[in-house]
């Protein structure tokens, strides 16, 4: 089945615009005459600009600049973080459709030599241990339920299905629903798990869940969200959202990372509504250990499958040791909480 890929020309610039550029330059060398006269025009320039910001404070200046714009697009903005988002996760299981790689969270690990949480975890499931022990934990309020027999459960933010899948598969629900803004990662869901006949995914916006035509009002138990909900431009809206889907008595497990100083803002919005919170915990050291414990299938992972160009930027987004977001919670500048909330009316 051939995969859709919108927004192609914004993934592919998150993705490869430095190679293709590369990639352009080399044509222009071995095909035409014309590189001489532009080498001698910008030579001068670019090693200017190369001493400048390698061996001056302007470098630094200029680093820190770039994180700024990076940040605010991705993290601080509205409508342009949902679409570069949207575009580099199109982009992502447009070029990996591997199903080997289901599961897209940083894990969750208890502070013990193995980090194991679940101690029977099936055959199928044990590659990917810790990111699944992170829905496990959440779906299971922090494991105060064995499992969710009975419930209808709906995740927002399903990415490429595998978290679901294994509640599914794991935790006996009676109905399964994720919905997600990716389209690719939906056509991947259904194609990867259309043996599953009690779980479905759909196309939808995280920010507009009541506008979405598969979803109906007061129709969930569970309410799932899983390191997904930094991409959403309106946080707000997404819960309010969630809060019309619950029926009264329901769920909403909700896990995620933040900078240290939103977490304040982040538990007011998410009782904003009828919602409130009834257990939180601040589970980064968990999430580090499991980084830590994962990080040899992580690499692997990616030296296996990803263009040699793009594995510093799988490594960076892995959230492997030395890269930003890691540093980030081993400063405590960013937190991994984790939430259960109950609608109360």
């Amino acid at each position: 089945m051939e995969i859709k890929f919108r927004n192609f020309g914004v993934a592919l610039a998150l993705g490869g615009i430095a190679a293709g550029l590369i990639g352009f330059i080399i044509f222009l060398i071995i095909t035409s005459w014309i590189w001489i006269p532009l080498a001698l025009i910008f030579s001068p320039f670019i090693v200017a600009a190369y001493f400048i910001l390698r061996k001056t404070p302007l470098g630094e200046i200029a680093h820190n600049q770039y994180l700024k714009a990076y940040d605010f697009l991705f993290y601080g903005s509205e409508g342009a973080r949902r679409f570069l988002w949207q575009g580099f996760y199109d982009f992502i299981c447009w070029l990996y459709p591997q199903v080997q790689w289901k599961v897209m969270n940083y894990g969750y690990a208890p502070f013990s030599d193995e980090g194991k949480l679940i101690n029977n975890l099936a055959g199928e499931f044990e590659e990917e241990r810790f990111p699944l022990q992170l829905y496990h934990y959440v779906a299971t309020s922090f494991k105060e339920n064995e499992n969710l027999k009975g419930k209808n459960v709906l995740e927002v933010g399903s990415g490429r299905g595998g978290g679901l899948n294994y509640i599914s598969s794991s935790l006996k629900p009676q109905k399964c629903t994720g919905v997600d803004l990716s389209e690719n990662q939906v056509e991947f869901c259904r194609r990867a798990y259309a043996s599953n006949p009690n779980i479905q995914f759909f196309e939808g916006d995280s920010e507009r869940l009541p506008e979405n035509p598969n979803l109906k009002d007061q129709q969930y138990d569970l309410v799932i969200n899983v390191e997904s909900s930094h991409c959403y431009g309106n946080f707000r809206n997404f819960v309010k959202g969630v809060d019309r889907l619950l029926k009264t008595g329901g769920v909403f497990a909700f896990t995620d990372f933040r900078p240290s100083g939103d977490v304040e803002q982040l538990e007011r919005d998410l009782e904003s509504f009828n919602l409130k919170i009834v257990k939180k915990e601040d589970i980064t050291i968990n999430v580090l250990h499991a980084l830590k414990l994962d990080e040899t299938r992580r690499v692997a992972l990616i030296n296996g499958f990803v263009h040699k160009w793009l594995r510093p930027v799988f490594k960076k987004f892995s959230g492997l040791s030395g890269s930003r977001i890691n540093e980030a919670m081993e400063a405590r500048e960013t937190v991994y909480m984790a939430y259960i909330l109950k609608k109360t009316a």
